[in-house]
């Protein structure tokens, strides 16, 4: 199994057989969600309606480089008076040697800074997803970018051409793309230009927000990244996700511990479809992890937290 690229990490997303690990609590937060604003399948609106038949109660969408869904989200929730949504983004950045997603909470969505680089994002994402494209017709597997597009609905990403490849039947899943074509490792992945998790975390927290490493088996030399991250600003680290296997939870609830990070979590869900994929309401870290990161965010900013949710004061 390769935990450098995450795309077949034992206890992962994409291992189907990796069972998902109910926590012992009733599970009501789930704070890593994606709709059509990024690489998800649903739109806010259908997302916010499946969510509110299950046992969550406080939510935050975190799209690629996106915030577009947010107000969406924000509005559909208010016929589900069960429903906190927090404001949220995933930002991918990278050190020398690894991916580095952060997950920003509580951020202002209308700050400007911050949409003038999630615009600059977008279009570094699109360059680098063209790119792909030409490489697999090069290597005889093309597939139509007016598809990827298409699928995309929104902004554009490498599920959306494993998508389209699957369609075109060069593989069988999602994860047979990600695995041999575009993953980290893959022959035709290009990458895109991406911030130092550092300059990523700032721009967190320049929108009000607070920061938190997803999905941190992406992550090489995790520890020592965590302490330069600490010394950013960090506040948390997603150990109750996906389908972590009970070895890989509990390294990461250490490294919370040791470094007096929020335990966080969620179930990264795309609705893909895929027979292994984690849903919402199924997973997710302790239900008073929502209040435990607005106190982080109210200690760091005071009374300038980007947005303040009704309902979790």
């Amino acid at each position: 199994m390769n935990d450098s690229t995450g795309q077949n990490a034992r206890g992962s997303r994409y291992d189907p057989a990796s069972p998902t690990i109910r926590p012992e609590w009733r599970v009501e937060v789930d704070l890593h969600l994606h709709t059509t604003a990024s690489d998800g399948t649903l739109t806010p609106k259908q997302l916010v309606d499946q969510i509110a038949k299950t046992t969550l109660r406080v939510i935050a969408v975190t799209d690629h480089d996106s915030t577009n869904g947010v107000a969406e989200v924000i509005e559909s929730a208010k016929s589900y008076p069960q429903l906190t949504v927090i404001t949220g983004i995933e930002l991918g950045t990278a050190t020398i040697d690894s991916e580095l997603h952060l997950l920003g909470y509580f951020i202002d969505i209308d700050n400007p800074n911050l949409q003038t680089r999630l615009d600059q994002f977008r279009s570094e994402r699109v360059d680098a997803a063209r790119a792909m494209v030409h490489r697999l017709t090069e290597i005889k597997r093309p597939v139509s970018w007016e598809r990827i597009v298409e699928l995309a609905s929104g902004s554009v990403g490498r599920p959306h051409i494993a998508r389209a490849m699957v369609e075109a039947g060069h593989v069988a899943t999602i994860a047979e793309a990600f695995e041999r074509f575009i993953g980290e490792k893959g022959i035709a992945r290009v990458p895109r230009p991406k911030l130092h998790p550092v300059e990523a975390l700032e721009l967190i927290h320049q929108a009000g927000g607070v920061g938190v490493i997803a999905h941190p088996r992406t992550v090489n030399n995790l520890d020592s990244t965590v302490k330069v991250l600490v010394d950013a600003g960090i506040v948390g680290i997603e150990v109750y996700a996906e389908k972590y296997a009970s070895y890989r939870r509990d390294s990461y609830l250490d490294i919370a511990t040791r470094y007096d990070l929020v335990p966080c979590g969620g179930t990264d869900y795309h609705a893909l479809g895929a027979q292994n994929e984690t849903t919402p309401g199924t997973n997710g870290p302790p239900p008073d992890t929502a209040a435990m990161l607005l106190a982080r965010a109210k200690r760091m900013h005071g009374a300038n937290i980007g947005h303040l949710p009704a309902g979790l004061e």
